[in-house]
């Protein structure tokens, strides 16, 4: 394959990730878990092309001082904007991180204050009294609990 070909490959994959993270960014509220796992795929999968893409040109220097000054410069726009895109799609995904991980915190905190709330039964006779495990005697432990997430992004 040519400069003139890698390079034009190069260009054809970069807007294509562009596109998609793009896609990913303004969509990433009403997507589907299956939709978002398709998105990581394609990510993936383009990510992967255009690294292979950039270190073939980097082994062909020469090559690229000896295209145009156009070809070089549109060349380093699209490099430019592809890095700004990829900048704007981080910020878009570390905001939504976040925001899930204060929703969960959310969810323990109200759980954890649930479960220190009083929890009373009705023993043999008809009273109330403070609710036990196992009938061995020992009160639910009011301090809460041990929590597990599974956090995927």
């Amino acid at each position: 394959m040519t400069t003139e070909e890698l390079v034009t490959e190069l260009k054809s994959v970069t807007y294509d990730l562009m596109s998609l993270l793009e896609r990913e960014s303004s969509e990433l509220r009403s997507l589907t878990s299956a939709e978002y796992e398709q998105f990581l795929s394609e990510k993936s999968a383009l990510s992967m092309q255009y690294e292979q893409l950039v270190v073939k040109l980097r082994s062909r220097g020469e090559e690229l001082r000896a295209l145009s000054e156009e070809e070089r410069e549109e060349l380093r726009e699209l490099q430019a904007e592809f890095q700004e895109t990829a900048r704007r799609n981080m910020s878009t995904l570390m905001a939504a991180k976040e925001t899930n991980e204060r929703v969960v915190q959310a969810i323990v905190r109200a759980v954890n204050e649930k479960s220190k709330e009083e929890c009373t039964t009705y023993n043999r006779a008809a009273k109330t009294s403070k609710a036990s495990l196992g009938g061995y005697g020992r009160t639910i432990n009011k301090s809460g609990g041990a929590y597990s997430v599974n956090e995927t992004l």
